[in-house]
Parts: structure tokens; sequence; C-alpha cells
């Protein structure tokens, strides 16, 4: 080959060169297009995934709360610890809910880190961890919500009543009522507190749901007392700085340093009313069930509805009378 032929040669390399270059550069271009797309995609997998642990930990949060309350309801036995027994079952039903990942190739946990007293009576708080991995992509999420006990679809239930009571006779529910035969009364006798009969074949509501009548005054400003009637039909629950907690009721304390709640514990119909001077312990339920010392004070009798045969009426004091917009005595 002469000297034009490798001249040629040495050209023709030099034309081809950049073709192979180009072509390096556009495969490994798409090798990183390829790799950034597989990255943008497990990026937002994990996401959807930690966004599904995190929806489903409230559902699941709220059936320990009320599994926990049926437990109490149904044995007559308090928790111990109630925080700490709620975070364990807690902890437990998300690691099982957690477990079902991995066959994905993610590696998915929640840790529940504290469930307590939320600034809501009608909530309960809980902190946890959502951590979830796969491959190199790794998502952490610190979480604290409130879990409400007063969604009307899912009821969660007052253990307290069940827990005062139980040895002193039998209780029945009839649809959301307690209906307490002689076991409150019994329960009331046993602490040496007069005028406990006022409480035999006495009611109280079953679930927790919280009052509309806010303020609370709007329960005595209005005709005939109506709204303090619908309020005790409806079994509703109000705010109060002496009633006890949620986390507290399943404890079996009446009464607790917790920012809490109190209901109505209404005395069963009678077909004749008493003079003004009757009284009996006052019908909040703090009242009733605080069996700490002398927290179990009177109330005198008001009545809020007559249906032309039996008499409706409540025990309350001043203090309540006064809360809850009704006359004083």
């Amino acid at each position: 080959m002469d000297n034009k032929g490798y001249v040629m040669s040495i050209f023709s390399f030099l034309l081809i060169l950049p073709v192979f270059i180009l072509l390096i550069v556009m495969v490994d271009v798409v090798g990183q297009e390829n790799e950034i797309q597989q990255s943008t995609l497990n990026s937002h997998e994990i996401l959807v995934v930690s966004q599904d642990v995190e929806v489903n930990s409230l559902i699941i949060g709220r059936e320990v709360l009320r599994d926990e309350s049926l437990k109490v309801i149904n044995s007559g036995h308090p928790l111990s610890n109630s925080r700490k027994e709620i975070k364990d079952e807690f902890q437990q039903r998300m690691d099982l809910f957690c477990s079902r990942y991995p066959a994905n190739g993610m590696e998915v946990k929640c840790e529940i880190l504290r469930v307590d007293n939320s600034y809501d009576p009608f909530s309960v708080e809980f902190k946890s961890k959502i951590t979830v991995e796969k491959g190199a992509l790794k998502h952490k999420l610190n979480m604290s919500h409130n879990i409400s006990l007063t969604n009307g679809s899912y009821p969660i239930y007052d253990p307290l009543p069940s827990v005062k009571c139980k040895t002193h006779g039998n209780m029945t529910i009839g649809g959301d009522r307690i209906v307490y035969g002689s076991s409150l009364a019994k329960y009331l006798e046993s602490r040496g507190v007069k005028n406990f009969k006022a409480y035999e074949n006495a009611t109280s509501p079953l679930s927790i749901k919280k009052c509309p009548y806010d303020p609370y005054i709007l329960h005595g400003n209005s005709k005939d007392l109506v709204n303090l009637k619908n309020c005790i039909e409806n079994g509703f629950y109000h705010e109060s700085s002496d009633g006890s907690c949620f986390l507290c009721r399943l404890e079996g304390k009446g009464v607790c340093s917790h920012y809490g709640m109190e209901t109505f514990i209404i005395p069963a119909p009678s077909l004749s009313l008493s003079n003004n001077s009757s009284k009996a312990p006052s019908s909040s339920d703090h009242v009733i069930f605080n069996d700490t010392g002398d927290g179990t004070y009177s109330g005198q009798e008001i009545l809020y509805f007559f249906d032309g045969k039996e008499y409706f009426k409540l025990y309350l004091d001043n203090s309540h009378r006064s809360k809850y917009g009704l006359p004083v005595c």
C-alpha cells in the first residue's frame, strides 16, 4: 500500500471514530436514563407505601381503642397501664400490617413511639415513625396524629361503669345505653353514699359522643329544657376538668389529673315528683364514680321532661347547673 492508501485509511478511521464515540455516549445516556427512570419509579412507590401505612395506622389505632374498651367492658377488669398496653397492642398490629410488603422487595416499618392524651379530650394522640426502604432508597416519616373517639360510624365505648359496678350486680346493654339495674345503687350503698336508691335502674351512655350544644349554657337556654332533654336522650359527653380522660377510664379511674369528659347518669323516670328539697348524688358521672374521698356530693332534683305519665329528672349541684345554663337553687 502506497502513502496515498495509508492516508485514506487514516482518514476513513477518523471519520468513523466520532460515530463510535457517539454510539458509546448514546448507550451511556440511555443507561443513565433507565437508572433515573427506575429510581423515580421506586421513589414514587416508596412514597405511596408510606402514605398507605400512615392512613392505615389511623384505622388500626382506632380499632385498638375500640377493642380495648370492649375488653374492659366484657371483663370488668381495668387496664393496669392503658398507655403502655395500647401502645404494645398497636405495635403488634402495625408489625403484622407492615409484614405484607417485603414480598414486593420493600422493607417497611412503623414504630409506635407514644400513646397519650391529646389536647382534645375526645381524641387520643399517637406518635410514630414510618421507614420504607427499597434498594438504595429510604424514606423516613415522623408522625403525630389524633384518633377521634367520636366517629359515629365506628363507636368507641366508655369502660368506666363496668369497672365500677362489676362486683355489685348485673348490668345490661340496651341499644346504646348502659342499664344498671341495681348495680349502681349497690355500688353507692357500699361506699356509704346517702340516697343511693335514687339510682335504681339508672342508665348512662355506652359509646362516647361529643355534645353539639356548645357553649354548654345552651342546655338550659331553651324552651322547656328541650336541649337538655335532647342531650340526655342522645347520650352526649362534655368536656370537663373534673371528669376522667378516656385512657384513665380504661384504668377504672373516675377522676384523674388530665383534662377529661363527663356525662349524665340518668335516674329512672318516676310516677311522682319529689318535693323541691329532694337530694341525691349529683348526676355527673365523675361525681357518681369518685370513690377517692368525699367526691360524691349531693345535687337537687331538676325536672327536665314530663310525658303525661312519668317524670324525668336529674340531680345537679349548683356548679353543674351553672355550667349547663340551668337555674341554681
